[in-house]
């Protein structure tokens, strides 16, 4: 398997490459980089980079760009936007020397964005996990309430993390604690008797540094604290009228613009008031509207205002619910149904995902929306498109809009030509990537004669293929098991046997990754012995040894426990390998993992990538017995200031309000092909920010 940047669960891999000066938000990286290709549209204008340090070194490769004319509508400048932070000098490989180019069909990708609803690890480890050696769990059976959970208590959040992460804050000018800790006591979410978080964050969006600038403006929609002067602040950032050139000490550059616009989209998420969620709506409207009517748009803001707009999570069981949810699928359909270039149709391939989460399966305008998909899917609908990502968005919306398909007859299933329709593009799309996200919407759709279509596809499919028919046969396992979970579960034994046939043979390390993430979504503890034994013997294939531990936790193999613990040493400097050996353990409820990981943050040399793959795991885990420890070399000043901002990472991730990553809302079924610089750019983007 290719040597991805991409690392298993923090992604760790690409920030061995950079300099420890240049980490960003205390950033990881899942994804592309910016994809828009020269000259499709949007000048970007004054979206400059964070004003980061150079990296230096030679320039790494770009992602591939999208195909189709280099040339867009609105009559933006020949450019592809700003290269990311400080120059921008793209990653390069060590040891061997060869440059990286980014395979965006692997199947990686689409897990590495989508992983987090399917592994939940913070609810395995505060419920208190399965005790090593348990048999709890296995399939037809229930793990029981655990008496040592390792939730943080209110006292300790309050008490001891919050106001040590705002002594932290006040203490330094530095870049890198500065926004760890902003955006880990945003994840907190709460006010102090003596400080509330936006008078914090407010001040720090006139520093003379961009990335503090725009984390701050983000860190308000993260804490999702929606008093007046919190939904004020981001209106006005997002206006970049005068009071929001008030609080930045001149104009509202377009990337702080940007991350307030998801930062509302975020607030409004986790609010319930219908007043606050059309007071966001008709600001990310009018932001979007006016920056798609430019001449010279700004690409950044308005995926970001489609974003924020599809985060709104409006019920419909009111009128002026419903009257919103309407105004919003308004909103999208007018901008998606524009008659645009090939630049601004990247841009647009947002409304499908967008609209498809805010409407789901069962709204009264699916049917439509599903109806227009599934005709710009086979290129019939009435705009002309010629980009692959309305394609590609098309088949990920209508994998989270189709209703399962159980009969064969359509006037008992009228939503089986919708299957019929994704086999078809599966089979014969000329875009690959469209063809893969079609094989995965079958799953997600889920229903007996996908069950069969898919076990069919996965025995004559090709080598390339069969990585993402077998997650596509993982995630309708997962999401079949989900809805029985009030009662006993039927095993899906049939899917299981042809994944472990295949599973025997198999020879390609990205195969065997996809399988062991499909057997483990599957429950299929039969694996187990066979996915063990490939574990031990291949620690040097980090990838691949990785994803075998993660599918042995997600089928909940407790015999693992002792097997992926070995692996913790032999991982100190493979950093690929450490996050997801440790997520593993933390996912089987070994009671250690976080206290040995603790210890490893401060021994040896402070290295970027294993600073960042044991925080984001220690954040994922969330063990509140690492407290202690973690303020501990927060304010220990004999280690550098990197140590220190991972530890506040870690800190934010131990007391998060939410069960899942906050940025999970956003790059869950996005196309991430369809990418800008500020979604995700290997360092600063959205969907970069541990």
């Amino acid at each position: 398997m290719k040597k991805l940047i991409l690392s298993g669960l923090c992604c760790a891999g690409l920030l061995a490459l950079l300099p420890e000066t240049g980490f960003a938000h205390g950033g990881q990286y899942r994804g592309p980089g910016d994809t828009v290709p020269p000259g499709g549209g949007g000048g970007g204008g004054s979206t400059g980079g964070p004003s980061g340090p150079t990296t230096g070194g030679p320039s790494g490769p770009s992602a591939p760009s999208p195909t189709g004319p280099t040339t867009g509508g609105g009559g933006g400048p020949a450019t592809g936007g700003p290269s990311g932070p400080g120059g921008g000098s793209g990653p390069v490989t060590r040891g061997r020397g060869a440059s990286i180019e980014d395979d965006l069909t692997e199947w990686l990708y689409w897990w590495e964005f989508n992983k987090d609803p399917f592994i939940r690890l913070r609810d395995a480890v505060q419920a208190g996990g399965t005790v090593t050696g348990s048999d709890d769990y296995y399939i037809g059976t229930r793990r029981s309430e655990a008496k040592d959970s390792l939730k943080p208590t209110e006292d300790q959040i309050l008490g001891v993390i919050l106001p040590a992460l705002k002594k932290a804050l006040d203490s330094t000018e530095n870049r890198d604690m500065t926004s760890s800790c902003m955006v880990a006591m945003a994840k907190i979410g709460v006010n102090h008797k003596d400080f509330n978080l936006v008078d914090i964050f407010k001040p720090r969006l006139k520093k003379n540094d961009q990335e503090v600038k725009e984390t701050a403006a983000l860190a308000i929609g993260i804490a999702a604290i929606a008093g007046e002067a919190e939904v004020e602040a981001l209106t006005n950032l997002v206006k970049d009228n005068d009071k929001g050139r008030e609080l930045t000490g001149g104009a509202v550059d377009n990337r702080t613009r940007s991350f307030a616009a998801y930062g509302l989209g975020l607030l409004a998420h986790r609010q319930s008031k219908i007043e606050l969620k059309t007071r966001v709506f008709q600001t990310l409207k009018g932001a979007l509207v006016d920056e798609w009517k430019k001449a010279t748009y700004d690409r950044n803001i308005i995926v970001a205002a489609i974003n924020g707009i599809g985060l709104l999570n409006v019920g419909t069981s009111t009128d002026e619910e419903k009257a919103l949810l309407n105004d919003a699928l308004g909103c999208l359909e007018t901008i998606y149904f524009d008659q645009v270039g090939a630049g601004k149709q990247i841009l647009q391939s947002h409304c499908p995902t967008a609209i498809a989460k805010l409407i789901g399966r069962d709204h009264e305008k699916s049917d439509y929306f599903k109806e227009k998909f599934a005709e710009d899917l086979q290129e019939k609908g009435k705009v002309k498109r010629s980009s692959n990502q309305i394609a590609q968005s098309c088949a990920l919306a209508l994998g989270q809009m189709v209703r399962p398909n159980e009969e064969k007859d359509e006037k008992k299933n009228p939503d089986a030509k919708y299957s019929k329709l994704l086999l078809d593009v599966f089979h014969d799309h000329k875009n690959t990537q469209t063809r893969n996200f079609a094989a995965l919407a079958l799953g997600q759709v889920g229903g007996v004669q996908n069950r069969e279509t898919l076990l069919k596809e996965f025995e004559k499919a090709k080598t390339q293929e069969k990585p993402w028919l077998a997650l596509a046969l993982g995630v309708y396992s997962f999401f079949k098991y989900d809805e029985q979970k009030q009662g006993s579960i039927e095993p899906e034994s049939k899917i299981a046997e042809a994944l472990i046939d295949r599973l025997k043979t198999a020879r390609n390390p990205s195969e065997i990754g996809a399988l062991a993430i499909a057997l483990g979504l599957n429950r299929a503890q039969d694996a187990a012995d066979l996915m063990r034994e490939m574990m031990r013997t291949s620690v040097a294939e980090e990838d691949k040894c990785g994803y075998l531990c993660i599918g042995l936790a997600l089928m909940n193999d407790t015999r693992s426990l002792e097997d992926i613990r070995a692996l913790l040493p032999q991982s100190v400097r493979r950093y690929q390998l450490l996050p997801q050996a440790a997520i593993a353990l933390g996912k089987l409820g070994d009671k250690k993992v976080a206290e040995d990981l603790q210890k490893l943050m401060t021994e040896g040399e402070p290295n970027l990538a294993k600073l960042s793959a044991i925080a984001s795991a220690l954040g994922f885990i969330g063990d509140s017995r690492t407290i202690e420890p973690l303020k501990k070399i927060l304010f220990d000043e004999k280690l550098g200031e990197l140590s220190r901002a991972f530890a506040a990472v870690a800190l934010g991730g131990v007391a998060d309000k939410e069960p899942l990553p906050w940025n999970s809302k956003i790059g869950t079924n996005i196309n991430y092909l369809a990418n800008t610089e500020t979604l995700t750019n290997k360092s600063t983007g959205i969907l970069d920010i541990l």
